[in-house]
């Protein structure tokens, strides 16, 4: 299967601009396992947020990157509010739920334990031998998860020759089935892209841009509880852990306007 972007159907909706998966988790999880799981196809798995759409609106590269992968889940709150407002507004379909990259990704970690796949991390600071000590995915200690993790690059936004190099031997020594990459946006969905070819000849299944998740897997970042995740706030339980992330959180007036922009947009 090659890494084409899935079209519009009755299990993604138009949101600006970009067409979103906006079906549930298990919906989800049944697609993968149709398109890829049997199969042994290809595709890879963005997560894209109010931030990342203001990027996109920014940045046309960019935008371009996240039109070319295979799904994009709903990872931001804001998007799926903005999705049911607009829904509401139009009385159009929107999106079911928000589907958040660390829970996509422990559910393709269980998988990965029951399949016996190669599961190889790119990116990311200090996991070393902690990546091997997960214990919030489920899994039974009957169930090897074989997990492993290379920085990849000393900074992405200038890879040396002799970085990539020592990357792609990686791949084709270790021929992962399941490839997060944790690189930040837009570099980690830059790489996916440019790297797609070498993934699929070397027998990859699913390659996602993971962002910070394994942050909180690891528990270097401790994520929100389930009743403040359950409305919406896990952004703001964030916030505290890490103050610096305020500047970035002034990306949301933006995604605002962006959105309001979309409802004019359809009015003419």
């Amino acid at each position: 299967m090659s890494n084409k972007k899935v079209k519009k159907n009755h299990k993604t909706i138009l949101f600006l601009g970009k067409s979103l998966f906006s079906k549930d988790m298990g919906s989800l999880l049944s697609f993968l396992n149709k398109k890829v799981i049997e199969t042994k196809g290809f595709l890879s798995i963005f997560t894209p947020n109010p931030e990342q759409f203001v990027l996109a609106d920014n940045n046309s590269q960019f935008s371009k990157l996240l039109d070319k992968g295979t799904i994009l889940i709903p990872d931001g709150i804001g998007v799926v509010m903005a999705s049911k407002f607009l829904g509401r507004i139009y009385k159009k379909p929107s999106i079911r739920e928000r589907i958040t990259g660390v829970d996509l990704v422990q559910e393709l970690l269980k998988i990965a334990g029951t399949k016996k796949w190669k599961v190889l991390l790119l990116g990311g600071k200090g996991y070393g031998d902690n990546i091997h000590q997960i214990e919030s995915i489920g899994l039974s200690r009957e169930k090897k998860l074989s997990l492993l993790w290379s920085p990849g690059y000393k900074d992405i936004t200038k890879p040396r020759k002799a970085e990539e190099e020592k990357v792609k031997k990686l791949i084709q020594k270790e021929k992962p089935d399941l490839v997060f990459v944790a690189f930040g946006a837009p570099w980690q969905e830059k790489w996916i892209i440019e790297h797609t070819a070498l993934l699929e000849k070397n027998g990859s299944r699913i390659a996602m841009a993971v962002g910070g998740t394994f942050d909180m897997l690891l528990g270097k970042i401790q994520r929100a509880p389930v009743i403040i995740r359950a409305i919406g706030l896990e952004w703001l339980f964030r916030l505290f852990q890490e103050p610096w992330r305020w500047r970035r959180q002034l990306k949301l007036v933006s995604f605002v306007k962006l959105v309001f922009k979309e409802v004019f947009a359809e009015k003419k």
